[in-house]
């Protein structure tokens, strides 16, 4: 498994070679993701994808930080909702209506 650089190297190439730094992310991503359990890969794969949308997003590197700070804040707000309150997760239903087309009737309606 491949290590991250040290953080100079990072940062040298943040400054220099920003497309390199992206592609040791998605790099060492993909291997994380390739390494866990085929249960988890899907989760994992859907998270990644999250996150890179997130990042596109962004403006400049300032903002996608602050962006991925506080998708991670959301995270950790439903995980700690998760350990401390179960059952709040699952309070909400939805109403579920039926799909009408815009101009047609329905045959009870028409009776």
């Amino acid at each position: 498994m491949q290590t991250l650089p040290p953080f100079d190297e990072l940062k040298t190439m943040a400054e220099n070679e920003p497309e390199k730094l992206e592609a040791l992310r998605l790099t060492m991503s993909e291997e994380i993701i390739s390494n866990a359990s085929a249960e988890m890969q899907p989760r994992l794969r859907a998270q990644m994808s999250h996150i890179n949308q997130v990042i596109d997003q962004g403006k400049n590197p300032n903002h996608t930080n602050i962006l991925l700070m506080t998708e991670l804040q959301q995270q950790l707000k439903r995980f700690a909702q998760a350990l401390n309150a179960p059952e709040t997760l699952t309070e909400h239903q939805a109403d579920i209506k039926p799909f009408r087309r815009p101009g047609s009737q329905d045959k009870s309606e028409s009776a």
